[in-house]
């Protein structure tokens, strides 16, 4: 699964794409290069060839049975031959003996009585001489200045001479053939050394482009999480990802100030909201019926509390303040310890310390409206907190009622609640759920809710955590 990620990513398919590019070309090369290469042609002397062959059978067969293959792995051969004894040998059923029946005839002048030599042709060979008739032409020995007359003196390389010995054993030679692979194997080899080569080169270079749009996709998701980032392009970075980084802060820049324009906004109705409201207060004091006086100083408070719940809001409760290292595993124990002190029923699962960055202030609003909803409508509130990869999850049970699936996404709208009455006491001011959504949203996480089975509620409040 890492290794599929990884392929995924655009260094890779950087890489690849220049590796597919490199090796074709190679391929290309080489096959052009076997297909254009100069053939080379290896013919032997038959004079020389009998001469040479026939002393070698002569002093392979004057030794001791025991000492002959030793003879013949030892004594140098310097001309592109190999020899073999064997005790028995056959001739092949199908030969080809154009242009080989001088050589069997020089070799049998040569040999001595009880000698017999037979020679097969068993190479691919055509042209007037009995061999290939284009490339290069490689004499054995080298005869320089050779006239073209004087070439039906030579065999190709594709002979195979088997001699018989007195002793009925036989000596094979023939000429070797791995040298005529060599230029292929060379090939091959340099082939496979620049695609080694090249495929480290490509993912270098790769990865060498592909790192500052890494830095600046982790600079994006902090800024989607609420932090600070820094667009800032690396030194040597392409110029696309510097314009991308100047796009994305300016982005980010317009944001802020429309963000910034709304709060100031909604602060200043509020606070020319809050005169009036202070006027009514005073005014509702002096009625002289108390029954009277208690409902419109109630009806009074709970619009102040409104106006405070949607200020808070629309800015987040401190989503303007800069965002700092905390303990969120200590702020939600505070949370819960103190309501248990209040007497609600409240548990807390989870380590004792977990650090995270973020808006303090703002996250725990949030976790406090998850505790006070699950207290006020399940009876109790079941707190387990748990670091995943990259994402932290905090999750608040209840033994409510649950909510009905078709409303589990309107509760999040703001002033919206299932409850009919619009009375503190029972639904609150139906910003609680929106307000603890929007401060998880803005540092890059989510709030969601799901029913529990048989009853009950489960809100999940999740957090990335950004390096």
């Amino acid at each position: 699964m890492k290794l599929f990620s990884l392929l995924r990513g655009t260094a890779a398919r950087i890489a690849l794409l220049a590796i597919f590019g490199l090796v074709a070309a190679q391929l290309l090369s080489v096959a052009v290069a076997l297909l254009l290469r100069p053939t080379e042609v290896r013919v032997f002397s038959i004079p020389w060839l009998a001469d040479h062959v026939s002393q070698i059978a002569r002093e392979t067969f004057t030794r001791p049975a025991a000492q002959r293959a030793s003879y013949l792995r030892n004594r140098p051969e310097p001309h592109n031959l190999q020899f073999e004894l064997t005790p028995l040998w056959a001739p092949a059923d199908e030969i080809r003996r154009r242009g080989v029946g001088r050589l069997q005839r020089a070799l049998n002048e040569r040999l001595p009585e009880g000698f017999q030599a037979v020679v097969e042709f068993h190479g691919h060979y055509r042209g007037r001489w009995g061999f290939a008739s284009e490339g290069q032409v490689t004499r054995i020995p080298p005869v320089a200045g050779t006239p073209e007359s004087t070439l039906d003196a030579f065999v190709p390389a594709g002979f195979f001479m088997a001699i018989r010995g007195p002793d009925q054993t036989w000596l094979l030679v023939s000429a070797r053939q791995w040298e005529a692979w060599w230029g292929v194997n060379v090939l091959l080899a340099w082939l496979a050394g620049i695609t080694v080569a090249g495929v480290l080169i490509a993912w270098w270079a790769a990865r060498r482009i592909a790192r500052p749009l890494e830095a600046l996709a982790r600079e994006a998701t902090r800024a989607g999480a609420g932090l600070q980032p820094d667009f800032t392009p690396a030194t040597g970075a392409p110029h696309e990802v510097g314009a991308i980084a100047i796009a994305l802060d300016e982005m980010r820049g317009r944001l802020t100030r429309f963000l910034d324009d709304r709060t100031r906004m909604l602060a200043a109705v509020s606070h020319d909201l809050r005169t009036p409201l202070t006027r009514l207060r005073l005014r509702a004091e002096g009625i002289a019926d108390r029954e009277e006086q208690a409902k419109a100083l109630s009806d009074i408070a709970e619009m102040e509390h409104m106006i405070a719940e949607t200020l808070a809001f629309a800015r987040a409760d401190a989503l303007d303040t800069p965002a700092q290292r905390f303990d969120v595993a200590a702020l939600t124990q505070s949370l819960v310890d103190e309501r248990t002190d209040m007497g609600a029923a409240a548990t807390y699962d989870g380590p004792q310390s977990l650090v995270i960055e973020g808006r303090a202030g703002a996250l725990k609003r949030a976790i406090a409206n998850l505790l006070d909803n699950a207290i006020a409508y399940g009876g109790r509130a079941e707190v387990t907190l748990a670091a995943e990869p990259g994402a932290l999850a905090l999750s608040i049970r209840d033994e409510g009622p649950g909510i009905p699936p078709a409303e589990l996404e309107a509760v999040f709208r703001p002033f919206y609640r299932l409850e009919t009455s619009r009375s503190r006491d029972t639904g609150g001011s139906g910003l609680g759920l929106a307000l603890a959504r929007d401060i998880a949203r803005g540092h890059g996480g989510d709030v969601v809710l799901a029913n529990r089975d048989p009853h009950g509620l489960e809100a999940r409040l999740a957090l990335p955590m950004v390096a």
